[in-house]
């Protein structure tokens, strides 16, 4: 039976009722009965596939809208939707093929995520190219500026990405990963007094990712800074074991110190680790080297 627009109204606030009080199950059924009494009706399929995609059940979704798509051909809102689904599940190329359709549209969240699924296929051209599409239409659209600098830091184009991921931190003061990305930037260009600081930022903002303490003490390490930067370095090794970087920096700060058994210990650790790593084999060689030059 065909319902009116108030049934219709009504439905629909009952099965957001239903969500509101994690009535999952009966929150579902709600909205397929709405969408088999009503299937010309577009939120139900929406909302479900949100809903799906809220618990997890990506495929459902896309199941879901799918279907929505027969009854809507070319509905942007759709073809969005059926993007961005896809691209969290990591299907870039699918992704990239329905915003596509979206294009011609200058809309920057289909440029934004278009950008993402080309970032991380490691299409920096295309990803910078759709980035900046993005802020053309909206300058102040969410993480825009942070998305370029982060690919600009991959192009190795250090000062503009360093430009861009200052806007960034101007907007959010308090995001760790922008300050991790900013120290970065500088850190690639031997500035690593301002790297530093933003590592220092960065530690605190994220006190449990371990990438953020063995810069931090890689940054004391290179300004000669060498006590202060082993607690870094040993809290970097704390969080992650693995991490061979950290060896490698905690390695040399503790041959600096006349400790080349234990400098040596966590080389062949890190060996271990990566046994191909360049970085760790040219350490290993200059402690043994070292070790050489003092028995002489």
């Amino acid at each position: 039976m065909k319902m009116n627009e108030i049934q219709l109204a009504r439905r629909l606030d009952q099965a957001r009722a239903l969500v509101e009080e994690e009535k999952y199950l009966h929150a579902i059924q709600v909205y397929l009965r709405l969408i088999i009494a009503e299937p010309s009706f577009l939120l139900p399929y929406v909302e479900l596939a949100s809903l799906y995609a809220d618990r997890g059940q990506i495929p459902a979704s896309i199941h879901l809208l799918l279907r929505a798509a027969e009854k809507f051909p070319n509905n942007p809102e759709i073809v969005f939707l059926l993007g961005s689904y896809h691209l969290r599940l990591d299907k870039y190329k699918e992704a990239i093929l329905l915003f596509q359709k979206l294009a011609t549209r200058q809309l920057p969240q289909v440029h934004f995520n278009m950008g993402i699924a080309y970032f991380y296929q490691n299409k920096f051209i295309e990803a910078e190219e759709q980035f900046r599409l993005t802020m053309k239409y909206d300058p102040a659209f969410p993480k825009i500026n942070e998305s370029l600098g982060e690919l600009l830091v991959k192009r190795e184009a250090y000062p503009e990405a360093i430009e861009y991921l200052k806007k960034g931190i101007a907007s959010d003061p308090y995001s760790a990963i922008n300050h991790y990305l900013l120290g970065l930037a500088y850190s690639r260009i031997d500035q690593w007094k301002k790297a530093y600081n933003e590592f220092i930022l960065s530690v605190d903002l994220d006190p449990d990712q371990p990438t953020n303490w063995q810069m931090c003490g890689e940054s004391l390490m290179q300004l000669k800074r060498y006590p202060e930067a082993e607690p870094y370095l040993c809290k970097a090794l704390e969080l992650y074991p693995q991490s061979v970087d950290a060896m490698v920096d905690l390695g040399y700060v503790l041959s600096r110190k006349g400790e080349s058994e234990r400098a040596m210990e966590l080389i062949n650790r890190a060996l271990e680790v990566d046994p191909v790593n360049t970085r760790v084999r040219e350490a290993r060689w200059k402690l043994q080297h070292q070790g050489k030059q003092s028995t002489k």
